[in-house]
């Protein structure tokens, strides 16, 4: 018995050589052992379950519209603004100024108290240390009473 080759054909040991194949694996891939599966499928549940938790608790709190702004003048901004909240929930904004440069020129903590209407539009009006070019509100967090 004698090994022949036909034309074009190169023997794997060959191509094995030249292009530095690795061997053959032994054993069964990752996703075929139980335990890397279920230790890979619990990873990805965790990562999931802290996404929806993430966004579920971001979207309790109140919401909050910017509506208008405008420079008054060298030491003055105002902004117009709405707050969307649980009926009887009080709510504390902070309201920030920038200047040009993105600083922080103004700052003012405005305070909505609790009613029945869950909707509430605010104008306020923020002192500056200079020139602002823009307003707007930061945040909005609920008050515990």
């Amino acid at each position: 018995m004698t090994d022949r080759q036909t034309p074009g054909e190169v023997p794997a040991d060959v191509l094995a050589a030249r292009y530095g194949r690795r061997p053959a694996r032994v054993g069964r891939p990752w996703y075929r052992r139980p335990v890397p599966l279920a230790a890979a499928v619990l990873g990805a549940l965790l990562v999931l379950a802290y996404g929806v938790w993430l966004a579920v608790d971001q979207s309790r709190g109140p919401a909050y519209t910017e509506i208008s702004h405008r420079i008054v003048d060298d030491r003055t901004a105002e902004i117009r603004f709405s707050v969307t909240r649980g009926a009887g929930v009080a709510v504390r904004c902070q309201v920030h100024a920038l200047d040009d440069g993105s600083a922080e020129v103004g700052l003012l903590q405005v305070d909505i108290p609790a009613s029945d209407d869950t909707e509430v539009q605010e104008s306020v009006q923020v002192r500056t240390t200079s020139r602002a070019v823009t307003v707007g509100v930061e945040s909005c967090s609920a008050v515990e009473p």
